[in-house]
């Protein structure tokens, strides 16, 4: 017999005998254990129903688009019970786009939708930016959900076109002038550090 013909006899029994002993050798899949060993809290999901990488999308009675995205969403009630909504933001951020084009975005750590109040709430170092160039950050933002009314608390602090800013609240409202877009207020304890283009 060659060495061709032994090898074509021997290398196929050896893979099969391989298979073998790795089928005899394993385990079954114990599932208690298989959740035990996963990071997802079972009664947790039971308790308080998640939903994923929601996104929520509309306009306010002035005509701005706002979306709102977030990592999850959690209802605080049986959402198939009629009655204002109530939802609880995981990592949520959100787009005012105003009717002239120019665009206000937000993001924070949590927050919740509370139509009973009218607002989206944001909390843990939100950010609030606008396409015109001011970036700030705040503890917490509140926007209202049928009208373009956004207003930040807790102290503000970041940078204007001109230079850095801070105060105790910021306003940002629908402005008057279609040209204008929004209007965008800063109030109490103002200071604005000017640097001059170079």
């Amino acid at each position: 017999m060659s060495v061709n013909q032994i090898l074509r006899l021997v290398l196929p029994l050896s893979a099969l005998a391989l298979l073998s002993t790795v089928f005899l050798l394993s385990t079954g899949v114990d599932p208690q254990r298989a959740v035990e060993m996963s990071d997802i809290n079972v009664e947790e999901l039971t308790r308080e129903p998640r939903i994923g990488e929601a996104r929520f999308a509309g306009v306010t009675i002035d005509a701005t688009a706002i979306t709102i995205v977030a990592h999850s969403v959690r209802s605080a009630g049986d959402l198939r019970e009629d009655g204002p909504v109530l939802l609880y933001l995981d990592t949520p951020r959100g787009e005012l786009e105003f009717p002239t084009g120019r665009i206000a975005t937000f993001r924070g750590a949590e927050g919740r939708i509370d139509q009973s109040q009218d607002e989206i709430m944001l909390q843990g170092a939100v950010v609030l930016e606008t396409s015109d160039g001011y970036i700030m950050t705040m503890p917490t933002l509140i926007s209202a959900i049928q009208t373009t009314h956004v207003q930040g608390m807790g102290g503000i602090t970041g940078q204007a076109p001109a230079g850095d800013i801070s105060a105790d609240t910021v306003e940002l409202t629908l402005s008057d002038e279609e040209t204008e877009g929004y209007l965008l207020a800063f109030k109490g304890n103002v200071r604005l550090i000017y640097f001059p283009d170079d």
